[in-house]
Parts: structure tokens; sequence; C-alpha cells
């Protein structure tokens, strides 16, 4: 918390030693244990409060972000089934040959023409 290794530790004993006595030091240590303990207690209450607001703030924009991504990944893949489909009819379409319908489509079929000018 305060990155007080132990030589600081021992240091703060020395002095609080020579500065209290021996008589006085054991309840300097409960009273500086009460403080410790009270500061914590506060500071979990303000951290325990700050996540209830937050929580508060930040629950309906995290439902909502999640109903967006499951509209989107629901739109998303109806699309992608269409682009994988378009290809696999194009093909089909291309190795397919058209039906011949007219005399005009194949030309080597006689036309009424070319039977007048034969006869």
């Amino acid at each position: 918390m305060f990155d007080i290794g132990l030589q600081e530790i021992v240091l703060i004993f020395v002095i609080a030693l020579i500065v209290y006595g021996p008589k006085d030091l054991p309840e300097l240590g409960r009273k500086v244990g009460r403080y410790i303990f009270m500061f914590k207690r506060m500071i979990n209450d303000v951290k325990r409060q700050m996540d209830a607001e937050l929580y508060e703030y930040t629950e309906p924009i995290k439902t909502e972000m999640e109903k967006i991504s499951i509209e989107a990944s629901a739109s998303s893949k109806p699309q992608s089934d269409v682009t994988q489909e378009a290809p696999a009819s194009e093909a089909s379409k291309a190795v397919s040959p058209a039906p011949e319908t007219s005399a005009a489509v194949n030309p080597a079929a006689p036309t009424s023409e070319s039977r007048h000018n034969d006869a």
C-alpha cells in the first residue's frame, strides 16, 4: 500500500519506543490498529457505493449492447448465406447450356427463307 520495507518499519518502531516508552507502546499500537481498520472500512464502503452507482448506470448500457450484438449477428447470418449461395447459382448458370428456343439463336438451323430458296 505505502511500499514500506522492513527497515522503515523497524525505524518507526524504534522511534515510537523512544518517544512513548515500553509502557504506553501497546496502547499506541492498539489505537493505530483501530484507525487503520476504520480507514480500510471507510475506503471499502466508498468503493462499494461507487460500484453500486456504476452498476446502476452501466447495466442498462450493457444489456442494450448485448441486444444490438445479438441483432447484428442474427442479421449478418442471412447475408453471409446469400453471398455463399450467389456464386454457386451463378456457376450453375454458366455451366448449364441455354435452351434453344428459336432458329435465331442457332444460326445453323434452316429458316423459312432458306427453305423457299431451296425449292
